[in-house]
């Protein structure tokens, strides 16, 4: 009588698995490009100037009573926030790109990296991209506020007291995952251009190029 098969299962350690997702799906991330300065920002009378080498000088006019509450330039990619909209320049394009804001709307942090850029203010999260100059936004909850924010080259996640949002340089809008009454977050890393979130009940993986989440229980 034969002997009976025995099914041997192996577990991998999450790190190993993680390592290897990083290796197998987004070998591009793990090596940070250097794009340079590839634009320069001024803020003349009555309009903001995008410089690079490939457009030279592009304006873009402000309003009468339109006032600019900050600027940065950093790789691809330049933001100017004034008092009413949100305005992009993007090398690539070589173009500017404008969204509005609300009423009432207070900026509480922006920050400008090598191939996209996000706002965040009282009432919506806001993302450009350098690679095709387009502005996407994620509206918060009225009872929604931001805690912590991790970023690497591509792609940035917000820590909510209610979800994650994550958003990349390349593809798709804001990505989210709403989070449990009870969940806490314990670890919040980047690894191999990935941004690692782990909780008291499961670990989470925004992959910033496909701009997508992966979940390990």
């Amino acid at each position: 009588m034969p002997a009976p098969c025995i099914e041997h299962r192996t577990f991998l350690p999450p790190q190993l698995i993680l390592a290897t997702l990083a290796w197998l799906v987004w070998p591009s991330v793990t090596h940070a490009v250097d794009y340079g300065n590839e634009v320069t920002v001024l803020i003349e009378p009555r309009q903001a100037v995008a410089t690079s080498l490939m457009s030279g000088r592009r304006a873009i006019p402000l309003d009468t009573h339109e006032t600019v509450i900050g600027s940065d330039a950093n790789g691809i990619n330049a933001v100017v926030v004034t008092s009413r909209r949100l305005l992009g320049f993007s090398s690539r394009t070589l173009a500017w790109s404008e969204t509005d804001r609300d009423l009432n709307e207070k900026v509480l942090e922006r920050r400008v990296l090598p191939t996209f850029s996000v706002v965040r203010t009282n009432k919506h999260l806001y993302g450009f991209r350098g690679a095709n100059g387009v502005w996407l936004d994620e509206p918060l909850g009225v009872r929604e506020t931001v805690k912590r924010t991790q970023t690497t080259d591509y792609g940035v996640v917000f820590v909510t007291n209610e979800r994650l949002v994550g958003f990349a340089s390349l593809l798709g809008d804001f990505s989210t995952k709403a989070l449990g009454i009870h969940e806490d977050i314990t670890l919040l890393d980047n690894e191999n251009g990935l941004i690692i979130v782990t909780t008291s009940t499961r670990t989470l993986v925004f992959g910033s190029r496909l701009s997508g989440w992966d979940e390990f229980e």
